[in-house]
């Protein structure tokens, strides 16, 4: 386990936008935030007047600084190993087997995991399904969920390549969606009859 890091937290200069309203950024130039001495519990900057929070936060690693060193060592704000509640989740890795078989199970249930309706599951035995896969495979529903919302345009669509206009000689060139252009595809379709149009 790591050891404890000593850190003191300082406020440095003031990012409030006093020019938003007009559409441009214009900062007051106050570089270091200032309490108020008047008033001990107020969050207010002496100097500009702003609340505490429009100040970039930096975070000065004590553990690091020699006994009776005058400089410090700053860490970069927010995002700095030493606060722990800001670090960033990791990243999930899938194997190819893995990505394999969620493609072939979202093609399977199309791409939507089922949602709730009126209290209960619209098809308890889809989202029983999608309970075990996921068991099967080691991922957790919510990590598969937004998966297949990232993954989902990146796959030929099948349904795109069974649809296609075909035409039939029994009903003159009409596509076999039928209604003359009207079903099947839709924007193939609507190409097509714009190019016999011409």
């Amino acid at each position: 386990m790591e050891p404890e890091r000593l850190t003191e937290v300082c406020y440095r200069e003031c990012m409030k936008n006093h020019a938003a309203k007009l559409g441009t950024y214009a900062a007051d130039g106050c570089c270091e935030y200032t309490p108020d001495e008047n008033y001990p519990t107020s969050l207010t900057c002496a100097a500009c007047g702003c609340h505490r929070n429009f100040h970039r936060k930096a975070l000065i690693d004590l553990s690091s600084i020699p006994s009776g060193s005058p400089s410090s060592h700053l860490l970069a704000g927010p995002s700095s190993s030493a606060d722990p509640a800001s670090k960033r989740r990791s990243r999930t890795k899938f194997t190819d087997e893995q990505k394999a078989r969620m493609t072939a199970f979202a093609e399977s249930i199309g791409w939507r995991i089922p949602k709730k309706e009126g209290g209960g599951y619209a098809g308890r035995r889809e989202e029983d399904d999608v309970a075990r896969f996921c068991k099967e495979i080691g991922v957790s529903r919510q990590v598969f969920k937004v998966w297949m919302h990232n993954h989902k345009n990146n796959v030929p669509n099948a349904s795109s390549t069974t649809h296609t206009a075909e035409t039939s000689p029994v009903d003159g060139g009409a596509s076999v969606g039928g209604g003359g252009g009207r079903g099947g595809c839709g924007i193939e379709d609507e190409i097509k009859a714009s190019y016999d149009s011409i």
